[in-house]
């Protein structure tokens, strides 16, 4: 790199100050929660004392999921592979989906982990404890990638280390997580909304002015097939990276997978003060989601064409295509002091919005779903109770790294960077879980007739294909091929000529048509590993659950199950109920370890002297086994 370019490359005061405001602010919320609730038991650390509202929640449910990865992976997919990635906003068709049929029938449980359903509704605390560990995993993964991707950042445009980018992101959000609890997570992830925003605004608008216009940058992008009608692949085929088909439908079943079946999003659905407020919440997910994917893939358009004549990654100036919005900022845009740092700031914005919330929940299920449900945790007080979960919100973290699982996030984030981008990374790995887990919950709500068995080996057997297929298109060198760029603009003092690495994006593509079968199989496009999960684990487990009896004629009380599929069980009738709203609220004290204590029921016993019609409702089939 010329020294005139790594002179450009420098962050001013201003910029060091913006950053480390934006920081100290998420630390003092989380002090502020801490003061206010320090006598407080779990229920106002996890939940909040179910009294949040849906303005914060909806824009922490919104940046846990547009995180770090998006900011930088987003401009990058568009720059190198066209704006196409859009179609997946389709998939917010199924927001009222959301709203109208998961998230009261959640609300209504009145329960903090959502696997504590799983036991409930199979009588099983085998089902409740994979959902539960399966998560941790899920989540564990996305957090490596996540953290790796504001490290990057800063690597490629500072001199700051990249592992102690990692271990400050990791214990900024575990410190303020475990202080003040959901609420501090929801506020946070809220005026973290707001950073990410305005950064990604700032360098849109400075960006758009320095190349002369939006209709130059958009007459540029379409000429080299950036944007337009032409870049849209309407091919079926389940080996094409991006398709129209394939892009919309995983949008929308990774959507309800993220919104449906997550402890993330749960725990925010049951802190809302009434279900009004949770309703709003979901609805709200469609303008944001929609102006900020548009926001990014624009900056992305802009930054092709400020380098349309002088790729930055072909001309050997940065080793991967992530960091093409990092080098911009810092390449041209660092001459305006505070851009610089308002950027790094936009992207540590969504790394501590995604690790914090990830922390918070996973302190949750690990208390709830473990701990919880021994004698001598359950029968602590619950201020020691809430200690203790604070506690395990620290070791998630990785404030102590040697004993959280700070170690191994750090060893998964480094790893990530060689999986083809951190975008795709993190979209690969999070729903190759999440696909597998929201099949399991589609067979308790929606189908009285499985069991516990066919929950517990499709959640299992689902992940560890779907998984089983994105790592072995890593291992095959399987990448995806970048449009056509130019070095023939690049001053030659721009041009690392004395480079001996190869940068890892230039490197040899292996396409899905370069292999023959059955290798090719794990060419299946990455965007529908989620699919791939899902469906497996769904004919997996009503395979299983008919197999080993079904249901086994044992009770299921007409609220574990949707108000849809209640007139197959034996006794219910329209007088069944619920617990209502008013209900909810006047029961705050009962515990939580108490896995009926908290869901009113319709009488047992005239459920039980049904059990020869149940399996009638549920298929005759299920009596030959």
């Amino acid at each position: 790199m010329s020294e005139e370019v790594a002179a450009r490359m420098t962050f001013s005061p201003l910029d060091y100050a913006v950053f480390s405001v934006m920081l100290l602010l998420s630390l003092l919320v989380g002090l502020y929660f801490a003061v206010r609730s320090r006598h407080k038991a779990n229920e106002e650390f996890l939940v909040g004392n179910r009294s949040l509202t849906c303005f914060p929640v909806s824009m922490s449910l919104v940046v846990t999921y547009i995180s770090a990865i998006a900011i930088q992976g987003t401009p990058a997919e568009a720059y190198y592979h066209s704006i196409q990635y859009t179609c997946g906003n389709v998939g917010l068709i199924g927001v009222p989906i959301i709203a109208y049929v998961f998230v009261p029938f959640y609300y209504e449980l009145n329960i903090v982990s959502i696997n504590q359903y799983l036991e409930m509704r199979y009588d099983s605390l085998a089902a409740r404890r994979v959902a539960s560990a399966l998560f941790i995993i899920q989540i564990l993964l996305n957090q490596a990638v996540v953290i790796y991707a504001p490290a990057l950042a800063l690597a490629a445009v500072t001199t700051f280390p990249i592992w102690l980018s990692i271990v400050s992101v990791g214990s900024i959000a575990s410190v303020y997580t475990a202080f003040g609890g959901m609420k501090a997570v929801v506020w946070t992830d809220a005026l973290q909304f707001m950073v990410l925003l305005g950064g990604i605004v700032g360098v849109l608008v400075k960006g758009v002015i320095e190349v002369g216009g939006m209709g130059r940058v958009w007459d540029i992008a379409v000429q080299h097939n950036r944007a337009g009608p032409q870049i849209l692949n309407w091919e079926v085929s389940v080996f094409e990276r991006h398709t129209v088909w394939g892009l919309g439908w995983a949008g929308l079943l990774n959507l309800l997978s993220t919104y449906t079946c997550s402890q993330t999003a749960f725990q925010r659905y049951s802190s809302m003060k009434n279900l009004r407020h949770a309703y709003m919440s979901v609805f709200l997910l469609v303008p944001y989601y929609i102006l900020l994917s548009i926001l990014m893939l624009l900056v992305g358009l802009v930054l092709f064409a400020t380098y349309v004549d002088c790729d930055p990654l072909a001309a050997g100036l940065i080793d991967s295509k992530d960091q093409i919005l990092p080098f911009y900022v810092m390449d041209r845009l660092s001459g305006t002091p505070g851009i610089a740092g308002l950027f790094v700031a936009c992207l540590f914005s969504g790394a501590l919005s995604t690790i914090s919330s990830g922390v918070n929940s996973q302190a949750a299920v690990t208390w709830e779903d473990w701990l919880s449900q021994t004698h001598y945790c359950s029968s602590l007080s619950k201020g020691t109770q809430a200690f203790l979960t604070k506690l395990i919100a620290l070791g998630y973290g990785g404030v102590v790294v040697a004993l959280g699982y700070g170690g191994v996030a750090v060893g998964l984030a480094f790893i990530a960077g060689s999986m083809g981008g951190v975008l795709q990374a993190a979209v690969a790995v999070t729903f190759a879980v999440a696909g597998p887990l929201m099949a399991a919950f589609i067979m308790a709500i929606f189908m009285p007739f499985t069991n516990a068995k066919g929950s517990c080996v499709a959640m299992i057997l689902g992940t560890v294909l779907s998984l089983g297929f994105y790592f072995g298109s890593v291992s095959i060198g399987l990448t995806p091929e970048l449009l056509p760029t130019s070095i023939q603009g690049c001053p030659t003092t721009h041009l690392n000529l004395t480079t001996t690495i190869t940068p890892v994006d230039l490197s040899p593509a292996v396409r899905a048509s370069d292999l023959d079968y059955p290798k090719k199989l794990l060419a299946l496009s990455y965007t529908l590993l989620g699919t791939l999960g899902f469906t497996v684990a769904l004919i997996i487990g009503i395979i299983v659950s008919i197999m080993t009896g079904c249901s086994g004629g044992r009770p299921i009380k007409p609220h574990l199950v949707h108000k849809w599929v209640r007139w197959t069980l034996p006794t219910y009738s329209t007088t069944t109920t619920t617990t209502s709203s008013k209900q909810r609220h006047s029961s705050t004290s009962k515990p939580y370890n108490n896995t009926t204590s908290t869901i009113s029921s319709s009488s047992s016993s005239k459920l039980v002297s049904n059990n020869t019609q149940l399996n009638k409702k549920t298929g005759e089939i299920c009596t030959r086994f």
